[in-house]
């Protein structure tokens, strides 16, 4: 497996690495304590580029690809774990209803391109927000994308579509106890155009703590 997940790193590089950086690149930013949970993972080129380039301490969490994800199982997840070993992100599995981490174990929690694949964003987003201390980073797509190019592109089939138009998610993350900080939207253009927004979001009684880079 590590010799297939080593191909499939250098095959998928390119386009992930240069996707994490752009991604990182507008993370970065928004979290305001050091610890962050990357909620649904996938192949954790974001979180490396944020343990590299920004001395985040990042916490790697996916659930077990249901059978249709074969871009998870075969592409995303062996990857995952090449670079959680190479750039010491811990990483863990979870049943996709309840987070294994107590109460605010988190300064920021991170849910990319998440929530519109989850049978139940709602309780989702409540269990990032119950580990964080204060901070929550949603992004989603926010301009229409048929069904069958999103499962193209990440190679699965049989997944929930959840897809939610701008007042639709700031209505769940209000429902969820959330307020929206900043909001920033943008255009991608790797081989499909599609409109993604950047929700920086925090709860109410929240525990910031102040942000001590990792010295590299």
């Amino acid at each position: 497996m590590r010799v297939w997940a080593s191909i499939a790193a250098a095959l998928y590089g390119p386009v992930a690495w240069r996707r994490a950086a752009d991604l990182a690149g507008r993370i970065a930013p928004h979290p305001v304590g050091g610890q962050v949970l990357d909620m649904g993972a996938g192949s954790g080129h974001t979180a490396a580029l944020l343990r590299l380039w920004h001395g985040f301490q990042v916490t790697l969490l996916d659930v077990p690809p249901h059978p249709g994800a074969f871009g998870q199982r075969w592409i995303a997840q062996p990857i995952a774990a090449l670079l959680a070993q190479k750039y010491s992100l811990p990483r863990h599995s979870y049943d996709g209803h309840t987070v294994p981490f107590p109460d605010d174990s988190f300064d920021t929690v991170l849910l990319a391109f998440v929530l519109h694949h989850c049978p139940d964003p709602e309780r989702v987003l409540r269990e990032a927000v119950r580990v964080s201390r204060g901070r929550v980073l949603v992004l989603e797509d926010t301009g229409s994308q048929s069904h069958w190019v999103d499962a193209l592109m990440n190679l699965e089939w049989g997944h929930p579509q959840q897809e939610r138009t701008r007042a639709e998610w700031l209505a769940l993350f209000a429902e969820c106890g959330l307020s929206v900080q900043h909001e920033e939207g943008w255009i991608s253009h790797y081989g499909v155009r599609v409109a993604h927004t950047l929700f920086v979001l925090e709860k109410l009684d929240s525990k910031i703590h102040s942000f001590v880079p990792l010295k590299n």
